[in-house]
């Protein structure tokens, strides 16, 4: 079976998205879900990820203009380009985990994660 990509253009820049195998993206999940429930989760995401691994690793099955996004390339691309980096980590929590992140399981409490990413994103 093929794993599913997604494309996708984020500031003039062609972007590849391909799904976390199951495992790593239920760990994932579990992760984002604590970040996501906050209410500041930017606050939240800067206190779980103090290092940048999670941002990394969220990134790591990405691709832009045919560059793997890893550790050394991310700050060549992302220095001065943070809202294209929100724009991306959106775009891998929307390929990846839009279901799972989108709402409660009551359906109700927490804000769509696409309108809280945008939100985000449009801050500043």
């Amino acid at each position: 079976m093929m794993t599913k990509t997604e494309v996708k253009e984020i500031m003039g820049h062609k972007y590849i998205s391909t799904l976390f195998p199951a495992m790593q993206g239920y760990l994932l999940a579990r992760k984002l879900l604590d970040i996501f429930v906050n209410k500041e989760p930017i606050a939240k995401l800067c206190e779980v990820d103090k290092n940048g691994d999670l941002i990394l690793e969220l990134l790591s099955n990405t691709v832009r203009d045919d560059q793997v996004i890893n550790a050394g390339s991310f700050n060549n691309i992302y220095t001065g380009n943070y809202k294209e980096m929100m724009g991306a980590l959106t775009f891998v929590f929307e390929v990846n985990f839009k279901d799972f992140l989108a709402v409660s399981d009551t359906g109700e409490g927490l804000q769509p994660l696409a309108e809280m990413m945008a939100a985000v994103s449009q801050k500043g």
